[in-house]
Order: C-alpha cells, then structure tokens, then sequence
C-alpha cells in the first residue's frame, strides 16, 4: 500500500445495494469528493467500543467522528466506555464479549494470542509510540545509558515491555538500577517522591508524550524526554482490534466502522481545534489547552506521512513479535499475521 493520503472514499458494502454504491464511487471519483454508505437502515447496527484509557484526546479521532455523524453515516450506534482499571488487560472486556471492539497496545494484542486469545488488530492508531521516560530537571540523565546508579520509576504493562526491550538493546547491566514499579503518571509527584506512597525521588518518570510531557511544555517548563523508540524499540501505539468471531458475524460493521473511525481521524488532523472541543464533550472538566496540546503532540505520531492514517506494516509487527518472543513474553509461537489485517483500512481507501 503506497503512500500519501489520497481522497478517503468510505465504500463499506453494505449488501443489498451494491449499483448504488459503485454509482457513488464512480460520482466520488469524478468530483473528488468522499462517498458516503448509501444503504442507511431505520435500524442502525449497536457497536459497544472499549477505550484503552480515561477520555481525552488519544481518542479525538473517534469523538470527532461521533459529533460529525460518520458513525451514523455508516449505519452505526456506537457507544464509548473508558478503560476498566478493575481488569489486568483492557482487551480481557472485549474477549468476555461485554465490548465488541477495543483500543488497545499491540503488543498486548501479541501476547493474549499466543495464549490462545482470537484477538485481531484491524487499524493503527499510533504509528510512533508515545510512550516516554521524562527526565527530572534535577538530575543529569540523558540517555538510557545514565539510569545506572540512579532511580528509575517502571510502569507495569506496556510500559515494562517498552523499558526492558530498550535496556536489553542497549546491553545496561539493570541490577545497577533502582528499579521502582509504580501505576502513576504523575511526573512531579515521580520526581520529588511520595512518602505517603512509599516512592523516593526519582531521576527519570514514565508518562506519554501525549500527556503529561504535553502537558509540562505547555505550562513552560524545560523538560528533557528519553523515546524508547530512539532506542530501537520498534512498538506502535493504539490500536483498533476485536474478536476473530466478530470479524466473521460482522465483516461490514467492522468495515463500517473502520472507514468513519479513519475518517474522523483525517478529519482532527485538519481541524484539531475542533477535534478538541468534541473531546471535551466527553469530559468537560478537561483543560482546553492542555488537550490541544496533547493532540497536536500527537498527530505526528498518528499521520506520518508515508502511509495512510490507519495502514499497518507488516515489518513492523513482525518486528514487535520478534522483540516479545526473545524477551520471554511469548508462550507459543505462532504466524503473526494472525493477530491484524489490513483489509479494512484498505477497503476504507478503496485499494
């Protein structure tokens, strides 16, 4: 699948009006406009999607694309519902069937179905993985190299896949570390420490690009940020991923809801002003400004420019794969490109 963005024609069969649709392409390919699903039913079909955090803008994509109406557009009742911090696995929601589609890490995706878990990515969200080790303003650290003799906060999940990976990279002796696992985000309350919490100071705190480092350089401060894909650490972000049985009862929903998801997500990118007012509908208390910040950190990771909002490269999963089974997380080897497909963003673009 080649590059540049194209015009996004949203061509989700829908059944029984196929002339009509290819009617539409060809008028959409004729005035450069998109084509719209043109088999609307008086009884929209209900998607029940899992988010993989709190509401916020890691998920502008899809609140622009509720408010603009494309999930309507395509025939669609879709209901959000934030990350349910009760579970050890965000995905484990969508497996007991209580979601029908989730956002979720890849490489989590990776690991549930080495352990026999049908799961399927059918989008990337993240290209470039926000995930981020900020370094305190007191210390010397610049460079994974300098967390030895230092303390070092560790996330677990996704964030202790991501950190082990770039330190057995770089070959740094970890039991040189004072290493202290820790849930919170919360970069100033990482670097000066919490007695109530049992955290000394730390030199360098995990946290995501798209939060509170955005968050920090909007509010002035002169903060210096360790990517571990700097350091070969080939993981995307958020993906979009369901059910390998509700892929095969629902392959138009699913395609359907692909195609407006990918549209709203072209759509923030123009407009992330109003990509972020939509946001705030979903949480009022959020701070505006903060949150266009934290889009506008985020769509270069989001839209690279190389290829399609959306599109998943195959190199790049094998890559994650390769990266889990040498570092153990693996249980059963199995073909990776079981765990995505293209066929709905391609289907989205018309290729």
């Amino acid at each position: 699948m080649g590059g540049g963005e194209g015009i996004l024609r949203w061509n989700v069969d829908c059944g029984r009006q196929r002339m009509i649709r290819f009617i539409w392409r060809l008028l959409a390919a004729a005035v450069g406009v998109t084509a719209v699903s043109a088999c609307a039913s008086s009884n929209p079909f209900p998607l029940s999607v899992r988010l993989k955090w709190d509401h916020q803008v890691q998920f502008a994509g899809i609140y622009t694309a509720m408010e603009e109406g494309y999930y309507t557009d395509q025939n669609l009742d879709v209901t959000l519902e934030e990350v349910d911090k009760s579970r050890d696995a965000t995905w484990q929601s969508v497996m007991d069937g209580e979601n029908d589609i989730g956002i979720g890490a890849p490489e989590e995706l990776i690991i549930a179905r080495s352990q026999g878990a049908p799961l399927k990515a059918i989008a990337v969200i993240f290209k470039l993985n926000p995930f981020v080790y900020v370094v305190s303003p007191d210390s010397d650290v610049e460079t994974p190299y300098d967390f030895v003799g230092e303390t070092i906060v560790v996330s677990p999940g996704q964030g202790t896949m991501l950190y082990t990976t770039m330190m057995d990279n770089l070959g740094i002796d970890r039991s040189q570390i004072n290493e202290i696992p820790s849930h919170s985000f919360n970069i100033e309350e990482c670097w000066a420490g919490s007695g109530e919490k049992g955290l000394p100071p730390a030199a360098a705190c995990p946290t995501y690009a798209t939060a509170e480092l955005a968050r920090a350089r909007y509010e002035g401060w002169d903060v210096a940020a360790i990517w571990p894909s700097d350091y070969g650490v080939p993981f995307y972000g958020d993906v979009i991923y369901t059910t390998g049985d509700f892929l095969e009862q629902h392959p138009d929903e699913v395609a359907a809801f692909v195609a407006a998801t990918l549209q709203g997500w072209q759509k923030a990118s123009d407009e992330p002003e109003l990509a972020t007012q939509y946001t705030l509908r979903y949480d009022p208390a959020l701070d505006e400004a903060v949150q266009l910040s934290a889009l506008e950190t985020s769509l270069p990771l989001i839209d690279t420019g190389r290829t399609e909002i959306g599109w998943m490269d195959p190199a790049v999963w094998q890559r994650m794969y390769d990266v889990l089974w040498e570092q153990g997380f693996i249980e059963e080897p199995f073909d990776v490109t079981a765990v995505y497909t293209n066929e709905f963003v391609e289907q989205a673009y018309n290729r």
